[in-house]
């Protein structure tokens, strides 16, 4: 699983590099691509010529609709077999919609670990927490949070022992990335990497043990397998872009960018939808 949340990582930074300083036109190349693969994915996973079939007879009875609104026995049948004509085009829909959901989902992550948070710039500070598992909170005051140079540790460790956490307060005086390492006596029970530079890196504000988070949430090292820490958190600034003037979440821009993608590619790319 580490393996392949990498490879997926170097791909989306493949893409990326060009426009790391440009967030706002990245994410409108980003949307367009992500329009283009998935109408070809639609097109391969759907029967066109019954979709196309399935949706005029969807607008066939919207239009029977309107002809016949002061017809209350007709517009009973119309809308039985509106409904019975929808059901079928979600039917013929439904392999394109399954085909799309893991590497929309992918995709979804990858983008929220860039545009969610921003790193963290020279002079500011933000507070990094580790939690254990319940059964090495005798242990906590035992962990020592290693710093490189350039990140220095203002304050900490601040204990939490029913919550089984441990919290340092950090502030950045060199450019990174850096890497922060927990230890416990002379082992390395946690790892975590700070960047501290611009562009559009990875960044995951919390680090879990399984493979899935690292999938799931691009920008964190693994835990390992064996280590008494469970979870670490770094507080991380969000990040703000603005399109064309307008300050927008990243997923409103995505879903406006991707929508106008798609709909100039379509019939270039011939897909009924």
């Amino acid at each position: 699983m580490n393996a392949l949340a990498a490879g997926i990582g170097r791909f989306f930074d493949l893409i990326i590099g060009p426009l790391a300083d440009r967030p706002a036109l990245a994410m409108v190349v980003l949307s367009v691509l992500t329009a283009v693969w998935s109408l070809l994915l639609f097109k391969a996973t759907t029967r066109q010529e019954r979709l196309t079939t399935g949706r005029d007879r969807l607008f066939g009875h919207l239009y029977e609709m309107g002809l016949y609104q002061d017809h209350l026995n007709v517009m009973g049948r119309i809308q039985r077999d509106l409904a019975l004509a929808n059901l079928r085009y979600l039917w013929l829909t439904l392999p394109a919609l399954l085909a799309l959901t893991v590497p929309m989902v992918i995709t979804l992550a990858q983008l929220d670990s860039r545009y969610a948070h921003r790193p963290l710039q020279v002079g500011e500070s933000t507070v990094f927490v580790v939690r254990v598992h319940d059964r090495d909170r005798a242990a906590l005051a035992d962990l020592k949070l290693v710093a490189p140079d350039g990140v220095r540790i203002e304050a900490g460790p601040v204990l939490d022992r029913p919550a089984g956490e441990a919290a340092w307060r950090l502030r950045l005086s060199a450019p990174g990335p850096h890497l922060l390492r927990v230890l416990r006596g002379d082992e390395i029970v946690a790892s975590r990497k700070l960047n501290a530079n611009h562009g559009l890196p990875r960044l995951a504000e919390t680090q879990g043990a399984t493979g899935w988070r690292v999938l799931l949430a691009p920008g964190s090292l693994p835990l390992p397998a064996q280590s008494p820490v469970v979870e670490t958190r770094l507080q991380l600034p969000e990040r703000s872009v603005r399109y064309l003037g307008f300050k927008m979440h990243w997923l409103l821009a995505f879903m406006i960018f991707s929508l106008i993608g798609g709909y100039l590619v379509k019939d270039p790319l011939r897909v009924s939808i």
